[in-house]
């Protein structure tokens, strides 16, 4: 839903007013400009709530109604995701890894103490250096935040399924001090690993491959185009997810971006005689 400029100034307005506590009504360009993106995404979120807070207003909703409900779809949205992080918490390990425990551990707290809802409710503050496997830099505000915290928890409950040992012990394999130098994603080198495990019909819980199982990879994938590869791989992680995570249809969906990837650098690997640069093996 569109609103015109004149429906949107006095919004600004009175939202100049309670930022600068009612003793001006002039801010510089870049405050207003501020207060003006705080007010837009606040609509935006009221339009994304869907039918459940249109059904709240019967008629036509004005650009003042529509940015109250949405400020107070915000603050519902950051009680939520406080929830959530909570709940993702409760089984979380950082693995050792600096960035992960910076990121999560130390920086959503405060990401909660400094969050602006009224005034800058489009800012997430955090530079979220931990990678996840699905973005979330096409969002921004509590929205980016409530989106990581869930990748995050995806990719917890995932790595969960292993021993913290074995984990540490395959990151060790991918980057010597990988807990200050490893700023990829642990459940990525995980479900890596896991792949190349079914293949050569290894223990998939020890996420454990020796330079000699390259051979077996290899001749699996040798007639393979990325578009074949792919399809296998996703053959085997959809009987993976369904076998071992069955009542968690959401992380099968999750990580389903990833065979794409998983077959380009397979292939590639094996097209260049390069596969232990793909795969972190043992001798």
């Amino acid at each position: 839903m569109e609103y015109e400029m004149e429906e949107l100034l006095p919004l600004v307005e009175r939202l100049t007013f309670k930022y600068t506590s009612g003793d001006s009504s002039s801010v510089t360009y870049e405050t207003a400009r501020m207060l003006m993106e705080a007010i837009i995404y606040c609509i935006r979120e009221y339009e994304e709530q869907g039918e459940e807070l249109l059904l709240r207003t019967k008629e036509k909703t004005t650009a003042a109604m529509a940015y109250q409900l949405g400020y107070e779809a915000v603050i519902a949205k950051v009680h939520k995701t406080k929830e959530l992080y909570h709940a993702a918490l409760e089984d979380f390990s950082d693995y050792g890894c600096q960035n992960l425990k910076e990121t999560f551990l130390d920086g959503i707290p405060a990401f909660f103490v400094q969050y602006d809802p009224k005034f800058k409710p489009q800012d997430h503050i955090l530079t979220l250096d931990y990678p996840v496997i699905w973005s979330v830099y096409d969002s921004c505000g509590i929205d980016a935040i409530y989106r990581y915290v869930q990748h995050i928890k995806i990719e917890n409950d995932f790595l969960q399924a292993f021993k913290e040992a074995q984990v540490e012990e395959l990151l060790d394999r991918v980057i010597p001090d990988y807990r200050k130098l490893y700023y990829g994603n642990i459940a990525y080198e995980v479900l890596l690993t896991v792949v190349g495990c079914i293949i050569v019909h290894k223990p998939v819980g020890r996420l454990l491959l020796t330079e000699s199982d390259l051979s077996g990879i290899k001749q699996y994938f040798i007639e393979d185009n990325e578009t074949a590869a792919e399809n296998k791989i996703n053959s085997l992680l959809s009987d993976m997810f369904q076998n071992v995570f069955c009542d968690k249809g959401d992380m099968e969906e999750y990580f389903k971006i990833l065979g794409k990837d998983f077959a380009v650098r397979i292939v590639n690997g094996i097209r260049n005689d390069s596969l232990p640069a793909v795969f972190s093996v043992t001798s």
